[in-house]
């Protein structure tokens, strides 16, 4: 029975160490411009990722930027967001290097000429503005990023006999330093 509890704990021990991710957000950085804040970060991304996506696999990433009033007894309050999703494509052998960024206004696909410079480019976000001025209360905020990379979606089929499988290779998040605000 002890050897059985004690395969059981390393196996567990084995499985959380082979699914621990080691992607990181690097800042954010946020800039409070009159009415506004302006967010920036970086995005690292594991070698095998990269590997990956340098050999033709379509990786598809969502940025979350999301204001949260923080409160002491209830949980934090979610106040407003943006979501920017970014499709990483890249073809070796034509020399084809592009991403398709899509926020809540615009669609840009922007073409590279090397695939460091696409993901260079891709994995860092800058000046994500989140509006201030609408707010209603004095209090403590915070910004919280939440970055997803979604997986290829299997056939139509597949994905309804497995619904419980999981749709996303990583899920991260990062909050900012908590900053106070008076509206008066």
């Amino acid at each position: 029975m002890q050897r059985v509890v004690t395969f059981l704990i390393l196996l567990t021990v084995i499985i959380a160490a082979k699914t621990a991710s080691s992607e990181e957000i690097i800042g954010p950085e946020v800039v409070f411009n009159g009415s506004s804040a302006r967010v920036s970060l970086t995005l690292t991304l594991t070698e095998e990722q990269i590997t990956s996506i340098r050999e033709g696999l379509q990786k598809e990433l969502v940025f979350y930027v999301d204001l949260f009033r923080k409160w002491h007894v209830w949980p934090d309050e979610f106040i407003r967001g943006k979501k920017l999703t970014r499709t990483l494509n890249a073809n070796i052998v034509k020399g084809e290097f592009k991403v398709v960024s899509v926020d809540e206004t615009t669609i840009l696909e922007k073409r590279f000429s090397s695939f460091d410079s696409m993901l260079r480019w891709a994995l860092r976000i800058r000046d994500i503005q989140i509006s201030l001025s609408e707010l209603q209360e004095d209090g403590i905020y915070f910004i919280r990023i939440t970055i997803e990379s979604i997986k290829q979606k299997p056939p139509q089929f597949y994905s309804y006999v497995l619904f419980f499988v999981d749709d996303k290779d990583f899920k991260i998040k990062k909050d900012t330093e908590e900053f106070k605000i008076k509206l008066r």
